[in-house]
């Protein structure tokens, strides 16, 4: 069960990245590279002014190799989305984000200056540590052949801190707030009497008069068997317990944003729930899917309200990122774009040593 949970937490993950790569991949035509060699070392593609090479792109890549293992183990390199189509192995996916990772963060630094982001010498000391930490973790071939040198670990990871003040520097400015009413969720029991069966091939047969008339009748009985005293509640144990006993194989607790009820229910049953009270039982409702006894659990589920307002602040977060992140590389290099402007020979030499061997 843990391996499972783990393969869809990594293929959500890799959807997410496929859904990502049009974002910074950018468009135009194709660039014709030669290898070529730079002062600083055996050039892989060029951003705008930035020549990005060789020891730079393997720190980013090794990286990226160390946080998937950790998390998923070193098959990862295997996985496979689900559609089997060419390009969706780990690898492949990750050559990419790799790449547009070194962008994001080349376009961020861009604009550090303007926007008055610096390092203090805390925080260069800090981040020295740690270029000494990875330098020391590699072998001398490693560090020759990936032509890694201390100053080029340096200058990553000062990049990308800069990249991450940028970063907060922008959601500053656009004030990102999301209030409970609009991260609102609500939680309550559907009691639901089906009118219809459906065949394990999913084919649909409506219940005939007499089927729907005794739906119909055991929900009014359950109404009624609610509506003593003696089992009313507000946590939907009574309900629950009916339902169990009709044998509705359907009815369930919902936990559902105003907008998610108005979508699957209607606007009648909307007006319902939202003039219900926390613990109250409705009368009969008849839907398109037969018929209803709602208990109202919670009108603002304080706890789910918390976590769709982390959900919606993140969204708004990537909205407001990646609207900047486009305009930005439009600006430095609008014809960059993957992988037509990378020495995908040099590139490979880079993956082959790292993820292309596990």
């Amino acid at each position: 069960m843990k391996h499972n949970r783990r393969c869809r937490k990594l293929i959500a993950i890799l959807l997410c990245i496929c859904l990502m790569v049009p974002m910074l991949s950018g468009c135009g035509e194709k660039k014709e590279e030669e290898t070529k060699q730079t002062s600083s070392g055996t050039l892989v593609f060029q951003y705008g002014n930035n020549l990005v090479t060789k020891g730079e792109v393997y720190i980013y890549i090794e990286t990226v190799r160390e946080r998937y293992e950790m998390q998923y183990g070193s098959d990862v390199w295997q996985t496979v989305l689900p559609d089997g189509g060419a390009g969706t192995s780990m690898e492949n996916l990750t050559r990419e984000e790799v790449v547009n990772e070194i962008v994001r963060v080349k376009t961020l630094c861009a604009h550090a200056e303007e926007l008055g982001i610096t390092l203090g010498d805390d925080e260069l000391a800090e981040l020295n540590q740690k270029a000494d930490d990875f330098c020391e973790g590699l072998t001398d071939e490693q560090l020759q052949n990936m032509e890694i040198t201390k100053e080029k670990a340096e200058k990553v990871m000062q990049e990308n801190a800069i990249a991450s003040k940028v970063e907060a520097k922008i959601l500053d400015d656009r004030k990102i707030e999301i209030s409970d009413e609009e991260a609102r969720m609500t939680t309550f029991y559907d009691m639901y009497f089906a009118c219809y069966s459906m065949d394990e091939n999913g084919v649909i047969t409506p219940y005939t008069d007499d089927q729907k008339k005794q739906q119909y009748e055991n929900a009014l009985q359950a109404c009624s068997t609610l509506a003593t005293a003696d089992l009313k509640d507000n946590t939907g144990a009574a309900i629950e317990k009916l339902a169990e006993y009709y044998q509705l194989d359907q009815a369930q607790t919902q936990t559902m944003s105003p907008s998610q009820i108005l979508e699957t229910y209607g606007q009648d049953v909307y007006d319902l729930l939202y003039s219900m009270e926390n613990g109250q039982y409705s009368t009969v409702v008849e839907t398109q899917y037969g018929y209803h006894v709602f208990q109202m659990i919670a009108l603002t589920d304080q706890t789910k309200t918390n976590e769709q307002k982390i959900v919606l602040y993140n969204q708004q977060v990537q909205e407001a990122l990646s609207d900047t992140l486009t305009k930005w590389q439009a600006q430095i290099d609008p014809i960059f774009k993957y992988p037509d402007s990378v020495d995908m020979d040099v590139y490979d030499t880079i993956v082959n040593d790292t993820v292309g061997t596990k």
